[in-house]
């Protein structure tokens, strides 16, 4: 599944070609939708949501009384949204296109999406109300707000003490937006096993702060998305900050490569997707596993045994 921060990089990208524009065409193709016309709607907002994308609509002058609307999806493994102009490419085969919507300059493209659905926007927590805390909600910067999502946050990932803490960050009805990526990073950073049971970490709140940070390193406008490469490398000791770590927001597009980081020219990190080269931080072996319980899928993790004990 996508990290939060590729959802806020989608948005991103496409709110310059869609936010205002009125959809002169639009064509969804899941059977549920399939008769929806969204021709003349427009489209108000484009905003992610954890791992969701929302598209809220709101009607045509000449369709009074209809309610506003919201385009949710979800990109699950393989999922993306395409851009092009009206003549331009597709960019995608017709049988992986989900979602055809176009203004009038360009046509933006949902293939393989793993969810498309269209609900009323006073409805979204139908389909979004499952969702613990967004780290990379803006409300985390209003102190009243962000005290009271971390608090939640806390609560939710505590509730079962007893539960791997390797397997809790992953669960979106817990905290939400941390993906693979950042479970094994935040895990190396803070010195924690990942199967040690989460009522034993002394810092949760701690744990929390520190995978918001990390991703917040990485979306705009501290990593622009055109030519920004994910990293969670950019720390420095700060004995004032959670596990001593400060998460530094980068100046520019990471550097190139780091040796035993997973296919040519992928960003930096500690030791996720380090399947022959070792832990950046201590230069030693890192360890595989397929993780996961009857309730979670199992997932591949990476950790080192010397710096998470």
């Amino acid at each position: 599944m996508p990290e939060g921060d590729s959802l806020v990089r989608v948005a991103h990208r496409l709110r310059p070609v869609l936010e205002g524009r009125v959809l002169t065409h639009a064509d969804l193709r899941v059977p549920r939708h399939a008769t929806a016309d969204l021709t003349g709607w427009t489209v108000a907002e484009v905003l992610p949501r954890a791992k969701y994308l929302l598209m809220r609509l709101t009607p045509p002058a000449a369709r009074p009384g209809a309610r506003p609307l919201t385009l949710i999806s979800h990109l699950k493994m393989e999922g993306r949204w395409l851009v092009s102009t009206l003549d331009g490419r597709w960019g995608a085969p017709a049988w992986q296109v989900r979602a055809v919507l176009e203004t009038a300059e360009h046509r933006v493209l949902g293939a393989q999406l793993g969810l498309l659905t269209l609900v009323p926007t006073a409805d979204e927590a139908t389909v979004l109300g499952h969702l613990g805390p967004d780290l990379l909600d803006p409300a985390w910067d209003t102190p009243d707000d962000g005290a009271a999502l971390l608090a939640e946050g806390v609560r939710r990932l505590t509730a079962r003490p007893e539960r791997p803490v390797g397997l809790a960050l992953l669960d979106q009805r817990l905290v939400s937006g941390i993906g693979n990526i950042y479970r094994c990073e935040t895990l190396l950073l803070a010195g924690i096993d990942p199967h040690r049971p989460i009522g034993e970490v002394d810092d949760v709140a701690g744990l929390v702060l520190l995978a918001r940070d990390l991703l917040r390193a990485n979306v705009p406008p501290a990593a622009p998305a055109a030519g920004a490469r994910r990293r969670t490398t950019g720390v420095r000791p700060n004995p004032g900050r959670p596990f001593g770590v400060e998460v530094l927001v980068p100046a520019g597009p990471a550097p190139g490569r780091t040796p035993g980081a997973r296919g040519g020219g992928a960003p930096s990190y500690w030791v996720y997707g380090h399947d022959r080269a070792p832990c950046l931080r201590c230069r030693g072996p890192v360890r595989q596993e397929d993780y996961g319980s009857p309730e979670d899928d199992a997932r591949r993790l990476w950790w080192c045994p010397h710096c998470q004990r």
